[in-house]
Parts: structure tokens; sequence; C-alpha cells
């Protein structure tokens, strides 16, 4: 296949997809993203809120704990935002500052015009805070959303009985990171109803290409590498998160970045015990162990780096995605998750699996993350099968548990 052909055939596939999602979302909405939140340094007290819009306006956040609101029916704070501070793509990000630890909070974003008059007003949304000892919270984490919007959807809406705190992606959100309509009309459209509610993290899957799109999207904890959130790190109650980049190497300077990425992780973790975190997870894309048809046996040379750290720093559980199901693995003590069933064309395994390898399903899912004080419950939740064109609901019932104790 020629060069030509293979871009022509991209383009086409581009296409297709943004007519597909164009049929699931319209554009005549003045929110293109409606508002969606994220976490930055201190999860304590302060949440961030995005948004996007077909052209400039100031946006009005108002906000308030639940509880004041549900008492008066008013909010009890304004943040301004102004209209020239979104970027060229009219992308908005704002921060709730101040707020009360382990408490929920209402919130609206309304768009004014240039004469103060109110022209779209976002649905209500809530979200918490956490707090430094908060040792009793449920987050949920999934990944691979990047092909089927009505699938995406489906998993959403599962996720969303749970009320999370908060939802942790492990890559490839959509199929092509520099398409401006795939996030729009396929990602955020299908998240929407649960990312009001629940502050997203994510980390940079292949399929995202290092584009702007993505550290243009997303308020993200701090970090370093590229824009300071390629990798990063937050500490919520009693648990200590790192996302970090398995694409470094394939990006200029990739020699670089993978060394300063190793150093600051080493770092993180030894800061992260002493700081005394019961729980340690770490989240990115491709997994250095699986028992998948197309990536057996997984990422062999990230596994030499980062699996002895994970050893040597007590991680309890690895997180990833990149292929497309689901597989429980333990190596060395820890606990390996590749969950990659939120969207994506569902694979399969080989038929001799890894000898590390405990559990496996072909199904969307999602994976449930309860803390309740020194434990952890980790379940993953089926949320439906394919077969052929057909999708079938499963009983939400968890098809997996995996059970950890705190340091």
């Amino acid at each position: 296949m020629t060069r030509l052909m293979k871009q022509t055939g991209l383009l086409l596939i581009v296409l297709l997809l943004v007519l597909t999602v164009g049929l699931v979302r319209g554009q005549n909405q003045l929110f293109i993203r409606s508002p969606y939140l994220g976490l930055d340094s201190n999860p304590n007290s302060s949440v961030a809120v995005s948004w996007k819009t077909a052209e400039p306006f100031v946006g009005v956040i108002d906000y308030a704990t639940r509880n004041d609101y549900e008492t008066s029916g008013e909010f009890t704070t304004t943040l301004n935002v102004p209209a020239e501070s979104g970027s060229n793509k009219h992308v908005y990000h704002a921060l709730f500052t101040g707020l009360v630890s382990n408490t929920e909070y209402a919130y609206r974003v309304e768009l004014k015009d240039a004469g103060g008059n109110t022209v779209a007003t976002s649905a209500l949304g809530h979200f918490w805070t956490a707090a430094p000892a908060l040792d009793h919270f449920t987050f949920a984490v999934y990944g691979d959303t990047r092909t089927f919007p009505k699938r995406h959807r489906m998993v959403i809406e599962a996720m969303e009985k749970d009320k999370p705190r908060f939802i942790v992606h492990t890559g490839d959100l959509v199929e092509f990171g520099g398409v401006d309509e795939l996030w729009d009309n396929n990602f955020f459209w299908a998240a929407a109803p649960l990312i009001k509610d629940a502050p997203l993290l994510t980390v940079l899957g292949n399929h995202e290409q290092n584009s702007p799109q993505y550290y243009a999207g997303f308020i993200l904890p701090p970090g370093a590498g590229q824009g300071k959130k390629e990798w990063w790190s937050i500490n919520y109650g009693v648990v200590h998160l790192v996302g970090l980049d398995t694409n470094a190497l394939t990006l200029p300077h990739g020699f670089t970045r993978m060394r300063e990425q190793i150093e600051w992780l080493k770092e993180d973790l030894v800061k992260a015990r002493a700081d005394g975190a019961k729980f340690i997870f770490v989240f990115f894309h491709h997994p250095v162990f699986s028992s998948d048809i197309s990536y057996y046996p997984g990422n062999t040379g990230l596994r030499t780096l980062w699996h002895p750290i994970f050893v040597k720093y007590g991680v309890n559980v690895v997180f990833s995605g990149h292929c497309h199901q689901y597989e429980r693995l333990v190596e060395d003590g820890v606990n390996y998750i590749v969950t990659g069933g939120g969207g994506a064309p569902l694979g399969g395994f080989v038929a001799t699996p890894l000898p590390g390898s405990i559990k496996r399903a072909s199904e969307l899912h999602y994976m449930r993350v309860t803390i309740d004080v020194d434990t952890a419950t980790i379940e993953m939740i089926p949320v439906a099968k394919v077969e052929g064109n057909n999708v079938i609901p499963l009983s939400q019932k968890p098809a997996d548990v995996l059970v950890i104790h705190g340091k």
C-alpha cells in the first residue's frame, strides 16, 4: 500500500468518525463541552471546572455547599471568568478555591454575552472535596474509550450508579488526538453525565498522539514533562495516585524524557511513603504484563525499567489500558490490572496466558475501587458483551474482586 493510499484511508476513517459522532451530538449548542471537573494540587480545598464554547463568552460560576444550596435554593459564591481568558479553541478553566474539606458542593455555569445577558446555563453539578486523612470513599478506573461513543456512554451510565469521588482514565480517550470534533462529540459527549460531578484524571495513550488538544483540555495534578502534566501525582486522602507516560520514548528527546520520568517517579514514591500513604496506585497506558493476543507479553522494555521500581517502593496496584479487555495479574507481589473496556473494539487472549495471569474477560467494563480504612477493594464491573454488532448488557455484578491491605 502506497503512502498516499494510507493517508487517504486515514482521512476516510476520520471523516466517518466525525460524521458518526455528529449524529450522536448536534453542533448547535453554545456549550460545545458542558462543564467537566478536574483536580489540581490540593483536592482538600480546590476543584477545577472546565468547559468549551462555540465563541468567547463570559463564564459566571455560582457555587455553594450542597447543604446550603438545598436549604436556601441559592448559591453563596460567584466566580467570573473573562471571555478573553479562554484558549484559541474557546476552552476555559477555572478553580473553586478555599473549599471546606470532605464536603459536597453544588455548582452551575452560565454564559453571558458582551451585554451581560445570560445565553446558556449548564445543568446543576455536584462534587466532593477530599481531606488529608480521608479513608472511606470510592473512585473508578477505566480506559480505551476511543471508538464507539454509545458504548462509552453505557460504561459511564454504569459508573454513575457508584457515585465515585473521581475517575481515572488509562488512555486512548479518542481515536485521533488531533481531531477536535472527536474530543467534543465523542469523548466529552459520552462522559458528560459523570464528569460534571466526578473530577477526571487521565494519562496519555498512543491515540492521543501527544496532541495539543490533550494538554489544553484538562486540568491535571502537578507533575513534570510536557506542560508539567505529562506525568503527575496527587494525594487523595490516604491514597497516593501516580500517572505516567508510556509514550515518552517515542516522543522528541525520548531518552531524556524517560530518564527524567524515572528519576521523578523514584523521588515521588519515596515521598509518598514518607508522608504516610496507605495505598499507592500507578496509572499508565501500555501494560508491562499482558496476555492479549495482539500485545503478548506486554511492553518488556518498560517492564525492565519500571517493574523493579514498583516492587522496591511497594506500589500496591498498577492500572493500564491499551489492550481492549480485562486482565488481572500478579508479579513479584505487585498487582497489575489491564482495564481497556471503555468503548474500543474488544480483543482476545493468547491460548497460554502469562503465569501471573489470574483473571481475564473480553467485555465492556470499569473498575470500582473502594477505600475503607486499611482495606482497598478493587472490583471489575462488567457492563456489556459484544457479539458481532450486538451490544448485550450484563448484570454489573462484580466479575472479579481483589482485596488489598494498606501499609
